[in-house]
Order: structure tokens, then C-alpha cells, then sequence
């Protein structure tokens, strides 16, 4: 008769948490550092013609728990997962996303084109 022994399930179930950690917060890093080149990149490309600059001005990109109060909570969609956010702050915002068949929408296309580099950036951290 074998008989089989487990030892050191403690150890191994510490270093999963702690590996665990360490992708959450690399990924953490990644997702702030394109935050605010994100931002800044809609901010400049946004295509409407400002009449008050708070329509530009309102766009934001933030990360996780950053979320400025009202905005959804990104910890409500899954415990482990990182969000990156761009939004806009006026209550117009929706109408220049969507009207005029998006001709005004700087939101995907801003996210939509720096979705590569993202890409790569966690590639290159995670090895793949």
C-alpha cells in the first residue's frame, strides 16, 4: 500500500498570494502610467470645437479605486480585476460620443488606439 504526504501547502498557498500581488500591482503600474498618457491624448485630440473647455477639460482617465465619487466602482465587477477608465465629466458628454454617427467621440477611439501598446507593455512584464 503507497501512502502519499502533503507538506508545505501553507508555503505554497503564501507564495500564490504574494505572486498574485505582485501581477496585480505590475499591472496596477501599467494601467496608471497609460492613465494619464490616455488623458492627455484625448484631451489634445478631442475633434469638437470648445465653446466653454469644460467639455475637454472634464475628461478623465483614472485607475481602479481612483474613480472620482459617482463613477462606477470597477471592484464591483470582480475582486482581482484592474480597470482603466476614460470618461467624460459633463453631462453632455454621451450626446458628443454619440451623436452625428460619432463624429465627436474621442473616448474608444483614444483607448482603441493605444490598446496595442498597452498590449505589449503587459507582454513584455509578463514574458509572452
Amino acid at each position: 500500500m503507497a501512502r502519499v504526504e502533503w507538506s508545505g501547502d501553507k508555503r505554497v498557498r503564501a507564495n500564490m498570494r504574494a505572486y498574485g500581488d505582485r501581477v496585480r500591482f505590475a499591472v496596477e503600474q501599467v494601467a496608471t502610467y497609460w492613465a494619464a498618457v490616455i488623458e492627455k491624448a484625448a484631451k489634445e485630440s478631442a475633434p469638437w470645437t470648445d465653446r466653454t473647455a469644460n467639455a475637454r477639460q472634464s475628461l478623465r482617465a483614472y485607475v481602479d479605486s481612483e474613480a472620482p465619487t459617482g463613477y462606477p466602482n470597477p471592484r464591483d465587477l470582480a475582486a482581482h480585476s484592474v480597470a482603466l477608465y476614460l470618461s467624460h465629466g459633463v453631462e453632455y458628454g454621451i450626446y458628443l460620443e454619440t451623436r452625428f454617427a460619432g463624429q465627436y467621440a474621442i473616448i474608444m477611439p483614444t483607448l482603441q488606439r493605444h490598446y496595442g501598446q498597452i498590449a505589449r507593455m503587459l507582454r513584455e512584464i509578463f514574458g509572452r
